[in-house]
């Protein structure tokens, strides 16, 4: 009788399993209830499909500034290959633009998906180190959940652009720089602006409630990491602010 009782307990619980709607009304509204049971059950496959695919939205739908930024880019490149004695006409820019705009489709929801994976390493080395606990799954699992919030924020970038005629790639349209304009600033004031980014901060803190439930290590400790990886992605942001602007 206790065997039974035991598998009927089994199929109890297993029952009781969040399915994909309650994940994603808990990463919204209670985030640390979603990564604890991410941490007993990690799910990756379909989370890590549907962000990066997401990622192509607004330059899928609005293929016309996506190829406007494109040709601009390819101009400010051709300019500064000009010192090298390289010349690119505007004829061979144009050409070149179609496979452009096809490559760069094609390819964001793999560079997409890397970026996730070397996210969740990044971390996963790091707490390891720190005697964290978990497999690399869960960190993953982690990580691809909380980029669902980067398909909000493709959703509303894809409908804003409507309005504003841009795709906002120099900085994110959440962020302090939408506030203030390149032209007159300090590149890299521009790129501090840019790096504070509402988005960004709320991926953040979700993967930071998420590491904190895999490794089970220190709450303050897991903050403080979490801090540090966002902290060295806004200097690099601001470092590379100066080159975004010359490219756009």
């Amino acid at each position: 009788m206790s065997g039974i009782r035991i598998q009927d307990m089994e199929r109890e619980m297993a029952g009781e399993r969040p399915g994909f709607f309650k994940r994603l009304m808990w990463l919204f509204f209670s985030p640390r209830k979603l990564m604890e049971e991410l941490a007993e059950k990690p799910r990756v496959l379909f989370w890590m499909i549907i962000g990066p695919v997401a990622a192509v939205i607004p330059y899928a739908v609005r293929k016309p500034l996506y190829e406007e930024m494109l040709r601009k880019s390819m101009v400010a490149n051709s300019e500064y290959m000009e010192s090298f004695g390289i010349t690119m006409t505007p004829e061979m820019i144009e050409a070149g633009l179609p496979r452009a705009v096809v490559t760069g489709i094609v390819g964001m929801p793999f560079g997409a998906a890397f970026n996730l994976a070397l996210m969740a390493l990044l971390f996963y080395v790091i707490l390891k180190i720190m005697g964290g606990e978990g497999k690399f799954k869960a960190y993953l699992s982690v990580v691809a959940h909380a980029g669902i919030i980067s398909v909000l924020y493709n959703l509303l970038l894809t409908a804003v652009s409507f309005y504003t005629g841009s795709l906002h790639t120099a900085a994110p349209l959440t962020s302090l720089a939408s506030l203030a304009s390149p032209e007159g600033m300090d590149p890299h004031i521009y790129g501090l602006l840019a790096g504070i980014d509402v988005f960004a901060i709320w991926r953040y803190a979700v993967m930071a409630i998420g590491f904190t439930a895999v490794s089970k290590l220190k709450k303050k400790l897991v903050y403080a990491v979490t801090v540090l990886i966002y902290m060295i992605g806004l200097a690099l942001v601001i470092y590379n602010m100066p080159t975004n602007l010359q490219l756009m």
